[in-house]
C-alpha cells in the first residue's frame, strides 16, 4: 500500500470519498498535512508491526506519498487508514475525532491478536 492509497483509504472513514471515487475537493489541506501524519503513525506502529512479523524493531518513514509503506497487511489496511483519519479530524470535528481514536485504538488490540501464533498439542516428539 502507498501513503497516497493509505490517505485514500483514510478519507473514506471519515467520509470524504465522492461518487467517483475520488477525494473530495475540500481535502487539499488534508493532503498538505498527510506525510507528517503519516510518518507519525509509522513510528507509532512501529513495535505493533515488528511483534506481528517478529522482526527486530525499527522506526520506517517515507519522504512522499507515493512511497510504500513497508509494514504488515494487517497494519497498513486495519490500523493505519483509521489513525489517520483520526488524525485528520483533530481540531476539525472532536467528537469524530473521538470515536475516531477508540476505532484506531480498537483495531491496534486487534491487529496484535492477529499476530499471535496458534497453539496446538505437540505429537512425535521423540521416535
Amino acid at each position: 500500500m502507498t501513503a497516497r492509497e493509505l490517505t485514500k483509504a483514510a478519507y473514506a472513514v471519515i467520509g470524504l470519498i465522492n461518487e467517483n471515487g475520488e477525494p473530495s475537493g475540500d481535502t487539499d489541506d488534508l493532503s498538505a498535512r498527510a506525510l507528517n501524519l503519516i510518518n507519525i503513525l509509522l513510528a507509532e506502529n512501529a513495535e505493533l508491526d515488528c511483534r506481528i512479523r517478529r522482526t527486530e524493531h525499527t522506526v520506517k518513514s517515507i519522504g512522499t506519498l507515493e512511497d510504500e509503506l513497508d509494514l504488515c497487511e494487517i497494519v497498513s489496511s486495519g490500523v493505519m487508514p483509521y489513525g489517520l483519519a483520526f488524525m485528520l479530524t483533530l481540531g476539525e470535528d472532536d467528537s469524530l475525532a473521538e470515536a475516531l481514536r477508540a476505532r484506531y485504538a480498537e483495531a491496534r488490540k486487534n491487529a496484535l491478536k492477529f499476530g499471535k501464533a496458534k497453539a496446538e498439542p505437540i505429537t512425535e516428539v521423540y521416535r
